[in-house]
């Protein structure tokens, strides 16, 4: 039996199923619909679900995925894409002891709403297996995909999964997986590289970033191309009285250490390197003819309009996020940057804020100097996301788990490494990373070189398996 949803598709299906040397029966229409699709207990399922975000989905359909989520006590809040419930749905319907073999999404390994597919396989099944593939071997298709494997086995589940990589010369390990665990990048490590991960993390200098610093998000405006202004505008309008200092991008901080001659050169470059804050101080915008001009400029614009504008009163004036001692990038090619804050710059909803804890234990130049390590970035790269491009997202509860291996001493290296973090040399960033790496291991004599280049071989392996997914998306 197959379901398609597209009537020419279901045709094409018709006769395929007409050429076959076995029965087939195709059925047209939403395969959520309980009435489409009755019967249960089939032997096998197979499938390539349709990657539609929910935003595009209709009553109907996600009224049918909240049956389905219901029947198999799953819950499916803040489910993004329709290949979850359908992927469900079609695992509901294989007999115990049944396979299942479906193309999807490789955000199914780190997804957020993901995490109820996760946890009810290693809980309902047995042989889970995800197969991973280089860019272009699915001609045509926009993102990178996984084919996730298996048997619908209750008795059998053991959280056992196996990774096979057909990227990398057919490399295949397994690995015991915990139902709880927050994303299974980390089961696409080999068993040493992770054993090498949990090695290191047990030590005493090992901890995760949240005992050290807050990091938090920063002012969002609501409209950062008008409340995030040039000199030129500043002078424009005459609002000097109302200025913040902001750093605009990560990208406009070149060290480890944002200066205030940095500041002053993002202003000498046309950067927009100041926040109006309307807020700030006694005088009133609404007495100052320029501060006035530039508030009708965007009612004009009609930005009062936007949700997060009109939800305050009044809309012109930000809630301004207070700036912190380190910048931490929310989205990041290569990896994220920590920087040191001497000129306690704003930031917008791009750049965490973050605020040590015990800054008499660990100070901000420490924690900076010591967060670009192997350890570290390969956290990151567990615990955060990849989406468009292949770009690293960590929101602030995944900053709070990367485990940062640090030393207080470090701080006698912070600016020699913000010099090479500086450097206009074609490998900085690796060159940053190794020297770190080095550093550390002078002060922490449980790390072995072995140990380290496990870690760092690791972690080039999901930063580039996350940078192809750019490649993965390209036309072919």
């Amino acid at each position: 039996m197959a379901v398609e949803l597209l009537e020419s598709e279901a045709q094409r299906c018709e006769e395929a199923g007409d050429r076959a040397s076995f029965e087939t029966e195709i059925r047209h229409g939403s395969f959520l619909d309980p009435d489409l699709v009755p019967e249960e207990g089939f032997d096998a399922a197979v499938g390539n679900p349709p990657f539609v975000r929910f935003q595009f989905v209709s009553e109907t359909e996600r009224s049918y995925a909240d049956q389905v989520a219901t029947g198999m006590g799953v819950t499916l809040k803040g489910v993004s894409n329709l290949w979850i419930p359908i992927f469900l749905c079609a695992l509901n319907k294989v007999r115990e002891g049944g396979a299942f073999a479906f193309i999807i999404p490789a955000e199914c390994l780190t997804g957020i709403s993901a995490g109820a597919v996760r946890r009810w396989l290693l809980r309902n099944c047995s042989a889970v297996r995800v197969d991973l593939f280089g860019p272009g071997s699915f001609p045509g298709v926009l993102q990178e995909v996984v084919v996730l494997s298996g048997r619908r086995d209750p008795s059998a589940a053991d959280g056992r999964l196996t990774a096979w990589d057909h990227s990398a010369a057919g490399r295949a390990w397994r690995h015991s997986a915990s139902p709880e665990a927050p994303t299974w990048t980390r089961y696409l490590l080999s068993p040493a590289q992770l054993e090498a991960l949990d090695e290191v993390s047990s030590l005493s200098c090992v901890r995760s970033a949240g005992s050290w610093v807050r990091f938090g998000v920063a002012t969002v405006t609501g409209a950062n191309d008008y409340f995030s202004v040039d000199r030129e505008t500043i002078e424009q309008y005459g609002l000097e009285d109302w200025i913040l200092p902001l750093l605009p991008r990560i990208r406009n901080a070149e060290g480890l250490v944002f200066t205030p001659e940095d500041h002053e050169r993002n202003i000498e470059e046309g950067a927009r390197a100041g926040l109006i804050d309307f807020a700030r101080g006694e005088a009133s915008p609404l007495r100052h003819d320029g501060a006035l001009r530039y508030i009708h400029a965007g009612e004009q614009a009609e930005l009062h309009t936007r949700y997060k504008c009109r939800i305050r009163e009044p809309w012109y004036c930000v809630p301004v996020v207070a700036a912190g001692d380190l910048l931490l990038s929310k989205r990041s090619h290569l990896y994220p940057r920590v920087v040191v804050n001497e000129v306690s710059a704003i930031t917008t909803d791009t750049i965490y804020q973050g605020k040590m804890l015990a800054p008499e234990a660990m100070s901000a130049r420490s924690f900076a100097a010591s967060f670009h390590n192997s350890l570290t970035l390969l956290s990151a790269e567990i615990e955060g996301r990849s989406f468009g491009g292949g770009v690293l997202e960590l929101v602030p509860s995944e900053v709070a788990r990367l485990r940062v291996m640090a030393h207080p001493s470090m701080s006698e290296e912070l600016d020699r490494l913000d010099r090479v973090s500086r450097s206009a040399s074609g490998d900085v960033e690796e060159i940053l990373i190794r020297e770190t790496d080095g550093q550390l291991a002078k002060r922490i004599p449980q790390i072995s070189d072995s140990t380290l280049g496990l870690l760092a071989e690791a972690r080039t392996e999901l930063q580039k398996r996350r940078l192809d997914r750019n490649r993965s998306s390209a036309p072919l």
